[in-house]
């Protein structure tokens, strides 16, 4: 069975009942014990390829069936609603997590409500109408998050900023990674919900890693936190739309799994970006913005020697994106 708690201020809540966040002072919650989640795949998520190119791995989280890694939340979040007997689920998001929310609500048979900032991506937001979902355009990511979070009574929120649920499914990257025992690991951080999974999921299986935390300029929650090992690009990171949180709920926790890790953060922006997106899709490799910069900052770490073998993830696919403006 499993509960969850509060780590801020020692709050539990009865076993097996969800909470999208703290009910006593908002905080993100740890899950305590096991939560069992589906029993096969809701819609064919997980075990992406591992492709090895150039002495370096890829990991094309991009390839889940919403086209992004948030799919590994979500599947477990939707599944646990759906078990929880919640007809409507409510989410916030820049994107990539209400796209994959109105992707696994269609499979499932949940209605959802999507807050989306008025910077999203319209590709995605017209998606995720397509797939039947109600979009709510609000003027910021943080307008769009209150939103959401005054919903949560009525619906069942998602919550990937807070939910230590939505995190269980990213464990499972963690795991998939568990005999590269020595690599240094680059993960696009920006909620930080990969970046925790990533490194909780190698401490289960008993990985080895170095985590690499890649964010962009202009919301870098990491600097002041953990080590810069370089910052590159310049301040602006407007391409980067899929990075954008810029007080993530759960720091603490991203920048623990770094130090625990021995890593650090690099800090990218457009003039790095630009040309690791054509650099990646060159490749062969169809992904979003956000995600070449892994690409990016592996660069950076290449040429000033501190980095060994790699593994670079993926997160989001390029095919809701306008490319060729930039390609």
């Amino acid at each position: 069975m499993w509960y969850l708690r509060c780590p801020r201020c020692g709050w539990v809540g009865e076993e097996g009942k969800y909470h999208p966040f703290c009910p006593k002072c908002g905080s993100a919650l740890k899950l305590e014990g096991r939560l069992e989640g589906p029993e096969k795949p809701v819609l064919g998520e997980g075990n992406t390829p591992l492709i090895s190119k150039g002495g370096v791995f890829f990991k094309l989280e991009y390839l889940n069936p919403s086209g992004s890694f948030k799919d590994r939340g979500t599947a477990v979040s939707l599944w646990l609603a759906k078990r929880l007997r919640y007809s409507t689920a409510v989410e916030d998001s820049s994107g990539n997590t209400a796209l994959s929310v109105a992707t696994y609500g269609a499979a499932l048979g949940i209605r959802v409500r999507l807050h989306m900032p008025a910077t999203a991506a319209p590709g995605k937001i017209g998606i995720a109408k397509a797939l039947g979902a109600e979009v709510v355009a609000e003027g910021s990511r943080a307008d769009a998050a209150a939103r959401a979070r005054s919903e949560a009574s009525e619906s069942f929120y998602v919550a990937h900023l807070t939910s230590p649920v939505f995190t269980e499914g990213m464990k499972a990257v963690g795991h998939e990674l568990c005999e590269l025992r020595g690599y240094d690991v680059f993960v696009p951080a920006s909620s930080g919900t990969l970046l925790i999974g990533v490194w909780e999921g190698l401490k289960e299986c008993g990985g080895d890693a170095r985590l690499i935390a890649v964010q962009a300029a202009e919301a870098a929650s990491l600097k002041g936190r953990v080590r810069v090992l370089a910052e590159v690009g310049g301040p602006r990171s407007s391409l980067a739309d899929a990075l954008v949180v810029k007080s993530p709920p759960r720091i603490d926790e991203m920048a623990d799994a770094v130090k625990s890790s021995g890593g650090g953060v690099v800090v990218v922006g457009d003039d790095a970006l630009r040309p690791a997106i054509k650099e990646v899709l060159r490749m062969g490799f169809i992904v979003e913005p956000s995600s070449a910069a892994v690409w990016a900052a592996y660069k950076a770490l290449k040429e000033s020697g501190d980095v060994g073998d790699a593994v670079l993830i993926l997160t989001g696919s390029g095919l809701k994106c306008r490319l060729w403006e930039l390609a």
